[in-house]
C-alpha cells in the first residue's frame, strides 16, 4: 500500500472511530438518564438528538469506510477498534460487553455485503451502501436499547421494584399536568371540585402501580430487555424517515473526494471462466 493510500486509510478510520466514541458516550448518557428518553419528557430533546445524532454520523462514517477502504481485512479491523472505542467511551458492564460485540458482528456483515455489491459493479455507486445500511441502523439502534435498559434495570434494583419509582413519578406528573390543564378549561367547575377530580385520577394511578408492580413481579428480570428492545423499535421506526440523510451526505461526499483528489476512478479488467457449447 503506498504511503498516501495509508494516510487516506488510516484519516478514514480515525474518523469513524471517532464517530464511534461519540456513540459510546451517547449510550453512557442514555443509561445515566434513561428516564428522561421513554417515555418522552422535559429535557428529552436534548438526549433525542444526541441520540439521533450520533447513530447518523456513525452510519455515515461507516458507509464512507466500507465504500473506500480496502482490502476487506482492513474494513474489519477498522470496526473492530471502532466497536473498542466505543465500548471504552462507553464502560465496560454486562450489557456493554455483549452489546458491543454483537455490534461489532453486524458491522462485518454490513462491510462484506457492501464490498460484494460494489465490486459486481460496473461502477462505482452507493447503492450497494443504500441497500445494506438498515442492517448498520439496526446495530446502532441495539447499542441504545441496551443502554437504556442497562438504566432501567439499575433503577429497578435500587428501588426494589420491578417499575422503578422515578419512572412511575415521571409518568405521574405528566398525567397531572394534563388533566391540569383540561380542568382548567371547565369553567362550570369549582376550585374545590377540581381539586377533589384531581386527588381520585391520582389515587386511581397509584392503585394502578400497586396491580402493576403486583402484576409484573414473576417478570422483573426480563423488563429492562422489553423496554430496551420497545426503544429499539421505536427509534427503528424514526429513523426510517431520516435514514435518506447520512446517504444525501454520502452522495455530496465522494464527488467532493474525486474533485480534491483523495480518490480516484481506475479501470479493472477481469476474466471470467463459463461454459458455453461452441
Amino acid at each position: 500500500m503506498k504511503m498516501s493510500s495509508l494516510l487516506k486509510t488510516t484519516v478514514f478510520i480515525l474518523m469513524l472511530i471517532g464517530a464511534h466514541v461519540l456513540l459510546g458516550m451517547t449510550c453512557n448518557r442514555v443509561q445515566g438518564q434513561y428516564g428522561i428518553l421513554f417515555p418522552p419528557g422535559n429535557g428529552s430533546l436534548s438526549l433525542v438528538l444526541w441520540v439521533v445524532g450520533s447513530i447518523l454520523l456513525s452510519a455515515l462514517m461507516g458507509g464512507l469506510v466500507a465504500a473506500f477502504v480496502r482490502p476487506f481485512w482492513i474494513i474489519a479491523l477498522a470496526f473492530l477498534l471502532s466497536s473498542l472505542a466505543m465500548l471504552l467511551a462507553w464502560g465496560i458492564n454486562i450489557y456493554s460487553v455483549p452489546a458491543s460485540l454483537v455490534y461489532f458482528l453486524i458491522t462485518i456483515r454490513y462491510g462484506r455485503t457492501v464490498v460484494d455489491e460494489i465490486k459486481n459493479r460496473l461502477y462505482f455507486s452507493i447503492k450497494p451502501i443504500q441497500q445494506e445500511q438498515y442492517l448498520l441502523l439496526i446495530g446502532l439502534a441495539l447499542m441504545i436499547g441496551a443502554g437504556f435498559a442497562h438504566g432501567y434495570q439499575d433503577a429497578a434494583r435500587l428501588s426494589g421494584e420491578p417499575i422503578p419509582s422515578a419512572y412511575k413519578q415521571k409518568i405521574m406528573d405528566s398525567i397531572t399536568h394534563t388533566v391540569q390543564a383540561r380542568l382548567e378549561d371547565q369553567s362550570s367547575l369549582g376550585p374545590l371540585e377540581k381539586t377533589m377530580i384531581l386527588l381520585g385520577m391520582q389515587q386511581a394511578v397509584e392503585k394502578f402501580w400497586v396491580q402493576a408492580d403486583r402484576l409484573l413481579e414473576p417478570y422483573a428480570p426480563y423488563l429492562p430487555f422489553v423496554f430496551g428492545l420497545l426503544l429499539v423499535w421505536l427509534l427503528n421506526t424514526l429513523l426510517g424517515f431520516i435514514a435518506w440523510i447520512p446517504l444525501l451526505l454520502l452522495g455530496r461526499i465522494v464527488p467532493l473526494l474525486k474533485a480534491l483528489g483523495v480518490a480516484h476512478e481506475v479501470v479493472e479488467t477481469t476474466q471470467a471462466r463459463r461454459l458455453v457449447l461452441d
